[in-house]
């Protein structure tokens, strides 16, 4: 059986035509497709305790996916809700002069307020996508932008599972006061040369960490992999225990004789390649980009093959449940945890959930943890009773802390910043860094 749209279905839903037989057409032909984004300001959660302000369509980063076939004419009714002018601009897609969404050149940008429709024919076949192209370099790093889909009306290949992933990069100094032009730019991005702006955090579908939706898959299944940089950096799409071959580049089919088989491919700014490989490999696998510091911030997942679990550490914790199965972590809703991961209770859980304490207010004895970038010194610690543990980050990336039986958890503990907790319960309590679960940052306290 044929699945299409999985990656994108878990973080940005494909939008339901408005019409989808307005345009009546015998089946197989071409029909009319209308679709309605609304651009707008809205927060996103890149990860559970990473909040931001965003601009995008229809309330979500990336925007919609929309799907529809070779040949259909779409017609996509963009309604702007900023409080700036905006357009859309449909890349790679061959449209009518008037269409090309370029603020000034093709069309007047669609001031506050105000709706425009874009009408077009879907052509060519391939992976595009959509971003808005009035202030560009502020209204896509911002969360302007989203994938078309156009499907060819003869299919030559078949895949069992379609996963789209949008790499991107998020500036925490860009807020939309700066896109909009009533605050100035931050200290950061002030200090960059060019106009550049500053990096923090490295996304796959709007999303970093844990909350990036893996690719899950049953053994012997071909999968199709369409991946699109939206952002402003390259990126090296590196797939672990599995090579790929490149089937499509831009959107546009690479003949058999062409195709490069690889397991890292570097995709440049407004890039794609669709990437198909065998799933032949059973496990549970990491899937990052391997410019190592975009995934120490971000860029990463997991290909997981179902029934299958770790097999390090991280197999404590992880739930081989199916791909649609939702997470569940006691003390901990398990909003950075991809579907397939969860805490299990330890075997020596506490009696009783004893309570935080500040790093300034402890009494008894101490004992210290350092947080270096993806491990804990030390990740095993005995302590007594009474005992107040303080982990200082003396990495470079942010960490967080949670424990298994939810008796305690941080929020973002920065470079140089600590968290502190006192134990007054007996027993084991295992923790995990909710950044860098996946890279085996996992820790256990002993108290007797």
């Amino acid at each position: 059986m044929a699945v299409t749209g999985l990656g994108m279905a878990k973080s940005a839903p494909a939008l339901e035509a408005v019409a989808e037989e307005a345009w009546p057409a015998p089946k197989g032909e071409p029909r009319l497709r209308e679709f309605a984004l609304t651009a707008a300001e809205f927060d996103w959660p890149l990860m559970e305790d990473t909040v931001v302000r965003a601009w995008g369509y229809n309330g979500q980063m990336p925007g919609p996916e929309l799907r529809v076939r070779e040949g259909d004419r779409v017609r996509v009714t963009l309604t702007n809700e900023l409080p700036v002018p905006t357009t859309i601009h449909w890349h790679g897609v061959n449209v009518p002069n008037a269409m090309d969404g370029v603020a000034g050149l093709n069309q007047a940008p669609v001031d506050p307020g105000a709706s425009f429709v874009y009408d077009f024919i879907a052509t060519p076949a391939g992976t595009r996508w959509y971003h808005s192209h009035t202030d560009p370099a502020l209204q896509v790093p911002i969360g302007l932008y989203g994938v078309l889909i156009v499907e060819p009306r003869v299919t030559v290949e078949t895949y069992d599972r379609d996963d789209t992933y949008v790499l991107a990069e998020w500036d925490a100094e860009l807020t939309p006061a700066v896109a909009a032009g009533t605050a100035s730019r931050g200290p950061g991005d002030r200090t960059l040369r060019g106009g550049e702006l500053g990096s923090d955090y490295f996304l796959m579908n709007g999303k970093m960490h844990g909350a990036v939706p893996p690719i899950v898959v049953k053994t012997g299944e071909r999968v199709l992999i369409r991946l699109l940089n939206a952002g402003s950096l390259p990126h090296a799409f590196h797939t672990h225990g599995h090579s790929f071959q490149i089937v499509a580049t831009d959107g546009n089919p690479v003949p058999a004789a062409g195709r490069w088989t690889k397991d890292t491919v570097l995709i440049g700014p407004s890039e794609r390649y669709d990437l198909a490989l065998v799933a032949d490999n059973p496990g549970v696998w990491m899937v990052h980009c391997h410019m190592e510091h975009h995934m120490a911030n971000g860029m990463m997942t997991l290909l997981a093959y179902e029934g299958y679990k770790p097999t390090g550490p991280v197999a404590d914790f992880y739930d081989a449940a199916p791909a649609d199965a939702t997470p569940t972590v006691p003390g901990h809703d398990g909003g950075d945890m991809p579907p397939g991961m969860a805490m299990d209770t330890p075997t020596a859980a506490p009696t009783s959930v004893p309570s935080a304490t500040p790093a300034d207010a402890t009494t008894g004895p101490t004992a210290t943890v350092s947080m270096v970038d993806d491990r804990f010194v030390p990740n095993g610690l005995a302590v007594a009773i009474g005992t107040t543990v303080t982990w200082t980050n003396n990495g470079q990336d942010w960490h967080s802390i949670a424990s298994f039986d939810g008796s305690f958890e941080s929020d973002r503990i920065s470079p140089g910043e600590s968290y502190s907790h006192r134990f007054d319960e007996a027993g084991t309590y295992q923790y995990v860094c909710k950044h860098h679960f996946m890279q085996g940052m996992t820790g256990a306290i002993t108290v007797s």
